[in-house]
């Protein structure tokens, strides 16, 4: 028997994260890069949308700026390679918790196996039931008197630049993209996107997406800390979430790369990228933890070895699970968490956040 069929059958190493997580990289069914001063530079100079500009208001006093550039990454990179434009949406609070205080944020990314999915009002269908989009999770924290920046990333379609100066030995093996098991999801969303099974090149572009994506997502945390004066939000108090490969992609930049944040939602999601056995420390941010009842066996087993991992580091982690449903469930669904409590998947998101943000949030 291989070590990679042994550590599949027994699960019972921290490297089971290995399998697990791959096994749900389609959950949802070194190139060139900007650094992150010029991009958020060009940005702040070229694109950013102030307050005064003509933003959306929503009936709950919710202020939205859409197609905000945080940065520039490179696609087409084994053809003729070329940059786009990486954009945000900012959901802003009018009426924080704290009048006197500027309120914390959350920037969360969408989930797609890495091959699909949309920063806005977007959801999935599937199973006999549907998530909530990104726009509606960053409306419903803004009620609350939380900041929201709801981010798009490159995507394995796009061929995206695999980042410069990552250190190999600390990632998972990206021979696991050959094994059957491993990309079998992947294969579904491919299909029902009409795209051709994987072969040598989409898997390297799946790959180069894993990382490009935490590669934007941290562009999109240096952006908002940059010009956090122009949406009047914290830059000491910032989280990271999202939902599947988006909250991969959110656990991949805060305990893959360490990045300085204070806490991280993750929607139905686990790791696959970095090998957090080998990069988490013990000063980690807190990390809060969502799994659907029936939810892919990768993200349920994967997620158990989180919790066992983050424990044994001294690292706090909560989870929750959401009865009666799969992948795919809104936020208003009624969720059980670690500590029996029952309240729904936005309120469990909220009260985290609040704790650790140490705030007040608005009624």
């Amino acid at each position: 028997m291989s070590n990679f069929t042994r550590t599949v059958a027994t699960m019972k190493t921290l490297k089971c994260i290995t399998i697990c997580t791959v096994l749900t990289i389609a959950g949802c069914a070194g190139g060139y890069f900007q650094s992150h001063s010029e991009a958020t530079q060009a940005a702040a100079q070229d694109s950013i949308v102030h307050p005064e500009t003509t933003p959306e208001e929503t009936a709950s006093s919710v202020t939205i700026h859409q197609d905000i550039v945080y940065g520039y990454g490179t696609i087409n990179v084994s053809s003729d390679a070329q940059q786009r434009p990486l954009l945000l949406d900012a959901y802003l609070p009018s009426n924080p918790g704290n009048a006197d205080e500027e309120p914390p944020a959350i920037i969360m990314a969408f989930g797609g196996a890495y091959h699909r999915g949309r920063r806005g009002d977007h959801q999935f269908y599937e199973d006999g039931a549907h998530d909530s989009s990104m726009a509606d999770y960053c409306e419903a924290f803004a009620k609350k008197g939380i900041a929201c920046f709801s981010i798009d990333y490159r995507l394995t379609p796009e061929d995206p630049a695999m980042p410069e100066g990552i250190d190999t030995s600390q990632l998972m093996p990206e021979e696991l993209l050959r094994n059957p098991l491993v990309t079998g999801r992947v294969e579904v969303v491919r299909k029902r996107m009409g795209l051709p099974p994987l072969d040598d090149t989409s898997r390297r572009q799946l790959w180069n997406a894993t990382l490009a994506a935490v590669e934007d997502l941290e562009a999109a945390l240096d952006f908002v800390r940059d010009n956090a004066e122009v949406y009047n939000v914290n830059p000491n108090r910032i989280a990271l979430g999202g939902f599947s490969a988006g909250a991969m992609t959110a656990m991949n930049l805060a305990y893959g790369k360490g990045a300085d944040v204070d806490a991280v939602i993750a929607l139905s999601g686990t790791i696959w990228g970095y090998d957090l056995e080998k990069t988490v420390l013990s000063d980690a941010p807190p990390l809060l933890m969502f799994s659907g009842q029936w939810d892919l066996a990768g993200i349920r087993q994967g997620s158990a070895q989180i919790v066992r991992l983050f424990h044994s580091r001294g690292i706090s982690v909560k989870q929750a699970w959401v009865p009666s449903f799969g992948h795919f469930y809104p936020m208003e669904a009624p969720s059980l968490s670690s500590e029996f409590e029952k309240s729904s998947v936005l309120e469990q998101a909220v009260g985290f956040l609040a704790h650790n943000f140490e705030v007040k949030v608005s009624e």
